[in-house]
């Protein structure tokens, strides 16, 4: 197997699980079996163009990058970390206007109730 090969199976295995896809998902979407992906992940196939480029459209990616030599791999893992850091932020922000809104529901409902006696 050829380096430009295994650079392309390390990169769709890397696109494929940040994109959290399993090689069923992977299969289904560009119509394949699941066993066809393995054999393409294990080096014992290579996809066709047409193939590459159902490839590329499942996993949201352009062609050049499934050949591109990869800078870090850290840098997908910080890009995967940011996301789950963004999501966790957003969650807590709104749990926190939640609970805001039913702590200031609550004192202006006592505020309005002492005011009507």
């Amino acid at each position: 197997m050829g380096n430009l090969q295994q650079l392309f199976i390390t990169n769709l295995k890397i696109f494929r699980k940040q994109k959290g896809l399993r090689q069923i998902d992977l299969a289904l979407e560009i119509g394949k079996s699941s066993n066809y992906i393995n054999s393409i992940e294990n080096g014992k196939y290579f996809p066709s163009p047409d193939t590459i480029e159902k490839i590329c459209q499942c996993l949201d990616i352009e062609a050049f990058q499934l050949f591109q030599k990869q800078e870090k791999t850290d840098s997908l893992k910080e890009n995967k970390n940011t996301e789950i850091s963004q999501s966790i932020i957003e969650n807590l922000y709104t749990k926190l206007k939640e609970d805001l809104y039913k702590f200031l529901k609550k004192d202006i409902e006592t505020i309005l109730g002492s005011v009507k006696k």
